[in-house]
């Protein structure tokens, strides 16, 4: 059973969480899974063919095995580990800061031991890849806030400084494309806002003329968009139905800021968090 810096904790929908160290009384091996993506290949073969052509390539749900030992007299761990990682409770599991949502298949199963008792588990994690537990924000137009901490009150600060940007790049340093959340602030009146990726041309419109001090964000996730504004609500009606920017590419994504009139009354700024495919020991 070998030493991982790596610290595995898992938190359950109500906030339950275990954080499976020495430290803490567990004895964590390599847990099964964090590392391994399948896939499901279909495949079709013409008359006289030599081998097949793959028609679709699907990625399946990521299973997680964790596997340990309770370190030191188990009774009360025994009574934790089972009610915080339950079958009717989705939850996620944590590889230092990154994540999968997860719902454990069965409770664990813990050996009878006093001490030293062994204990697994199984999760599946219907979204097979890690995703990073911080996001990463990018100001395309609008206010830059640069003041921060600590600071020289002997020196001249700037607070914010105003951007109005041809294209702003914004990079995405994991390993598979990503959603995003757009946010769209009108400092006075703008017309339909749109963000256009110069590389591919994919965008995203919202037909819809923001009033002053109106916001409306964006949120493009792996279930589902939504749009919301401070003023009408719910507006995902006014997102045109052509859109195609769904997505940040692995890399560069020099994207656009523009609007039909008041662009230069317009902030907009692009959250979004990293994914990776594996977590490697």
């Amino acid at each position: 059973m070998g030493y991982m810096k790596t610290v595995f904790r898992y938190v359950n929908e109500n906030g339950g969480e275990i954080a499976f160290t020495l430290a803490n009384g567990w004895l964590l091996t390599k847990p099964d899974g964090i590392d391994t993506l399948t896939v499901s290949i279909s495949q079709s073969q013409g008359i006289g063919q030599v081998g097949a052509t793959v028609d679709s390539v699907n990625i399946q749900p990521r299973p997680v095995t964790l596997n340990g030992r309770i370190y030191g007299e188990s009774g009360s761990k025994k009574d934790k580990l089972l009610s915080v990682v339950r079958p009717d409770l989705s939850g996620r599991l944590y590889a230092d800061d990154y994540y999968i949502d997860c719902r454990p298949t069965a409770t664990p199963a813990i050996g009878a031991d006093s001490s030293f008792a062994p204990f697994q588990f199984e999760l599946i994690a219907p979204y097979p890849y890690w995703q990073k537990d911080a996001s990463t924000t990018t100001v395309l137009s609008g206010q830059l806030y640069k003041f921060k901490f600590p600071w020289n009150i002997s020196q001249t600060w700037k607070f914010a400084e105003s951007m109005e940007t041809v294209f702003i790049n914004v990079q995405n340093t994991g390993q598979v494309p990503v959603p995003f959340r757009a946010t769209f602030a009108a400092k006075g009146e703008v017309v339909n806002p749109r963000i256009t990726n110069a590389i591919t041309g994919e965008y995203l419109l919202l037909k819809k003329a923001l009033q002053p001090g109106e916001r409306v964000v964006v949120s493009i996730g792996h279930e589902g968009t939504t749009a919301t504004s401070t003023i009408d609500g719910d507006v995902r009606g006014a997102l045109d139905l052509y859109n195609t920017l769904s997505r940040l590419a692995v890399g560069d994504n020099l994207l656009k800021p523009e609007a039909e009139s008041g662009g230069g009354q317009m902030e907009i700024s692009i959250d979004f968090s990293t994914e990776i495919v594996g977590i490697a020991l």
